[in-house]
């Protein structure tokens, strides 16, 4: 394997923008900017929480297909047009992320140029055993 491996989704922005799904660099996966779109490429959801899902699922399969697991994730980042709902979506995020705590990230953004997506998430992942340390007492 190349030190630079490029995920695709097929989609036609891929090509339009210039960019991959997602990026291997040795054990390490950039998993750019994810929605929450349904298997038919639609945005049918309409709250923080079920789009929260949807974008986590997606997630998962982009990181079961190169090989990752959740539990690789070491850093998310999750946009949010709807800040006043920013309880749902984290905690949406922490049933996801409980037991595996990466660096998190919520930040409030101007409206997607899809107007329905309220919610949409990138995450880091790498392969590697981690210890755990436990917190103070």
């Amino acid at each position: 394997m190349s030190l630079r491996q490029l995920h695709s989704s097929h989609s036609k922005w891929e090509a339009v923008f210039g960019f991959s799904r997602a990026v291997e660099v040795g054990d390490t996966l950039y998993i750019s900017k994810t929605g929450p779109l349904d298997s038919n490429g639609e945005i049918t959801a309409t709250g923080v929480a079920e789009q929260t899902r949807i974008v986590l699922e997606n997630i998962s399969r982009v990181l079961e297909q190169a090989n990752f697991k959740l539990e690789d994730v070491i850093q998310s980042r999750l946009y949010l047009t709807e800040i006043d709902k920013w309880q749902e979506a984290a905690t949406v995020h922490g049933e996801y992320f409980q037991d595996i705590r990466p660096a998190f990230t919520l930040l409030h953004v101007l409206p997607f140029p899809e107007r329905k997506m309220i919610v949409a998430m990138e995450v880091v992942a790498c392969r590697q055993q981690t210890a755990h340390i436990p917190e103070s007492a």
